[in-house]
């Protein structure tokens, strides 16, 4: 291992998540928490975390059909959301309500998200990786390098109108291609996982359902009878000019 690299991760040790009280996920859309990262959610919750949903769309370009997107499938998405939230055990749902494919400016997001990291003052945050190859999503781009930038920079008078003492320990990436840490759960936390991505029925037909049961089953395994949620996590000031935050 590169000394440099062993010293940083000496000294910027990769957290035990179940050490952390109040967990915020920001995801673009209703759903993509629930994907990336249902069953840690599921096990955090059940040993006594308080954990956020913020949502920074409404999820009205998720479909196919004209005379279903806009203000009817959003009011859909949230229900969907709050009843496969309920399942995880999740503690409070957040919505920002940009537009879903919408040309809202991630300069504008990063104020709202780090207002709020300031407010509800979590331990850790999570959201989609911005840095994964071939991601072409602009949501998720927006989102991802906007909870990033936040993570950094919430202190900051230009960034947040609001002044914090309050340190955040680390950021999470799911859905990411270079994970540092492997959440181990347990079979039951992957079926509710999985029931409560039986509710965004307006996202899955069960054929899809399926396939993507299979698919998050096959990502969580990692060795013989054992399950996994997999991150990056970062301390936030490996955000900015260290290479070596790549490997760590």
């Amino acid at each position: 291992m590169n000394s440099l690299l062993e010293h940083l991760r000496n000294f910027f040790k990769i957290p035990d998540l179940e050490e952390y009280r109040t967990i915020l996920c920001i995801q673009p859309h209703p759903d993509d928490a629930d994907i990336g990262m249902g069953a840690t959610v599921a096990k955090l919750s059940e040993k006594g975390a308080k954990v956020f949903y913020l949502t920074v769309t409404d999820g009205s370009a998720g479909s196919t059909n004209e005379r279903l997107i806009g203000e009817t499938l959003s009011k859909i998405r949230k229900e969907e959301q709050e009843k496969a939230a309920e399942i995880l055990g999740v503690h409070d749902l957040i919505w920002l309500d940009f537009e879903d494919l919408g040309d809202y400016q991630l300069k504008e997001l990063r104020s709202m998200i780090a207002e709020h990291i300031v407010v509800l003052k979590p331990d850790i945050v999570f959201t989609v990786d911005p840095f994964l190859p071939y991601e072409i999503h602009p949501d998720h781009i927006k989102c991802g390098f906007a909870v990033a930038q936040a993570s950094s920079f919430y202190k900051l008078p230009k960034i947040s109108k609001f002044r914090t003492d309050h340190i955040l320990h680390a950021i999470g990436f799911f859905n990411t291609a270079n994970p540092n840490n492997f959440y181990q759960i347990e079979r039951k936390h992957l079926e509710k996982k999985f029931l409560a991505l039986s509710h965004h029925k307006s996202q899955f037909d069960e054929k899809t359902l399926q396939t993507l049961y299979f698919y998050l089953e096959e990502r969580a395994k990692v060795g013989e009878d054992k399950l996994a949620e997999s991150f990056k996590i970062l301390p936030p000031v490996m955000l900015h000019v260290f290479p070596e935050a790549q490997d760590f």
